[in-house]
């Protein structure tokens, strides 16, 4: 598998050479065309290779392009492992994907996705990407009339946008995505995300496998998440607070079951933890990491009663299908990419130096690994939420992301501002504030 380290260094040094060299070549093709033709998209592709969860979080974003323009197909390109998500997130009508198992493949399987979407002559295509200079190659090589992607003066991506968005650090990544959609004319006030389509045959499976760990119909599901993948391990809770953590569950709740869940990658790390556990409690908590395919997994999440997650991708998977969740921030703040419903808790400090993942360091933490944003969360603060979800009591985060502004102010950007829009009716002028304190002086 092609490591992040070196996909980031590829698009640091080849993509910017490339963006350098195709970027004359674009400013010369554009000199020869003459006019604007009007949007009218038949065909639309959207561009999300990274993050499972990000996936998730631009469904809105899909969602109301589908509105907007409802006779026009929305196609995807993804990488190979985000396949079966795409396929149970029924927004999308065909998808390519790239095979990231090598330098090779990523060739091979790029050209081979390229030639097919010159084939298909899209009207629009959507990088929604937030720092890749290659998937900003892409947009080029797709000979879409229209292109649509974000604009970081910080980060030079080349002149492929006909309509560059301004990107913000300060948003919630669903209002991010939705951007893009307003620069092609899509608005909407629906920010939920779009419910997981999960087949019987999956959740069949997995009441199979369930069965077959002795698990019972009787007991309540809580699966428990300690990874975050590659990317930026430093979003990990410590492995000794979950087995805190999950102690205290089982003593309290003697119906309840704990699954630590994980893919084949993850198993080492979920072994380990779950050797921490003594062996009265490991008749009760059990190691199904690679066990669940993403749709089982899907179709166990939403048997469960609780997630207890980092900040990953099974926490958008665990929202979308309306599973109440536990989560941590640290390295990442949920102001970007918190769950917004009830019942789903965040744990977030806020120190200092927290948070520190963004565009300019390539989602590295300074910290090398001692992450005292997420140390700091103690396993018996995260008990006392845990507990009154478990009784059936309806919570609400205080790090709840709400889109509570009005529409046209929050997808509103110093491009499409009209200065008088803003100005309140009861807004008192600066002059008129001068002449009153002066009057009020003795």
């Amino acid at each position: 598998m092609l490591g992040f380290s070196k996909m980031r260094l590829m698009d640091r040094y080849l993509g910017s050479l490339l963006c350098g060299c195709f970027s004359v070549a674009n400013r010369l093709k554009r000199r020869q065309e003459r006019g604007e033709e009007p949007l009218r998209p038949q065909k639309i592709l959207v561009m999300k290779y990274f993050g499972l969860g990000s996936l998730i979080l631009a469904s809105p974003m899909v969602r109301a392009l589908r509105r907007r323009y409802p006779d026009a197909r929305i196609d995807l390109l993804t990488i190979e492992q985000n396949r079966v998500l795409s396929e149970i997130l029924p927004i999308f009508n065909r998808i390519y994907t790239v095979d990231t198992r090598s330098l090779a493949s990523v060739a091979r399987s790029m050209l081979r996705s390229l030639r097919l979407i010159r084939g298909e002559k899209y009207d629009v295509v959507i990088d929604a990407e937030f720092f890749s200079r290659l998937s900003s190659l892409v947009t080029y090589f797709s000979g879409a009339r229209f292109s649509v992607g974000f604009d970081l003066p910080e980060i030079w991506r080349g002149n492929f946008l006909t309509h560059p968005v301004h990107f913000n650090y300060y948003r919630h990544a669903i209002v991010t995505f939705m951007a893009l959609a307003k620069s092609l004319g899509a608005e909407s006030t629906d920010y939920g995300l779009e419910p997981l389509s999960v087949a019987n045959e999956a959740e069949q499976s997995v009441r199979g496998k369930l069965e077959t760990l002795g698990i019972q119909p009787r007991q309540t599901i809580i699966c428990v998440n300690p990874n975050t993948g590659p990317l930026s391990p430093e979003r990990r809770w410590p492995e000794g607070n979950f087995v805190r953590l999950g102690k205290m569950i089982l003593s309290e709740f003697p119906r309840v079951v704990v699954l630590l869940i994980g893919a084949p990658s993850d198993l080492p790390l979920v072994t380990q933890m779950h050797a921490l556990f003594g062996a009265e409690d490991r008749t009760r908590v059990l190691n199904v990491a690679g066990k669940f395919g993403l749709a089982e997994l899907c179709a166990l999440l939403r048997m469960s009663e609780l997630l207890i997650t980092n900040d990953s991708g099974p926490l958008h998977l665990a929202e979308a299908l309306a599973t109440p969740t536990v989560s941590f921030f640290g390295p990442e703040t949920p102001m970007l990419y918190g769950p917004t419903g009830d019942n789903q808790i965040v744990f977030y400090k806020g120190i200092y130096c927290s948070p520190c993942l963004n565009v300019h360091n390539q989602k590295q933490a300074p910290c090398k690994g001692n992450n005292v944003c997420l140390k700091l969360v103690s396993p018996e603060e995260v008990f006392a939420s845990t507990q009154k979800l478990l009784q059936g009591l309806t919570l609400s985060s205080p790090y709840r992301v709400s889109f509570d502004v009005p529409l046209n102010e929050l997808l509103t950007d110093y491009r499409s501002a009209k200065p008088a829009s803003f100005v309140t009716p009861n807004a008192v002028p600066g002059d008129a504030l001068r002449e009153a304190s002066s009057k009020s002086r003795p």
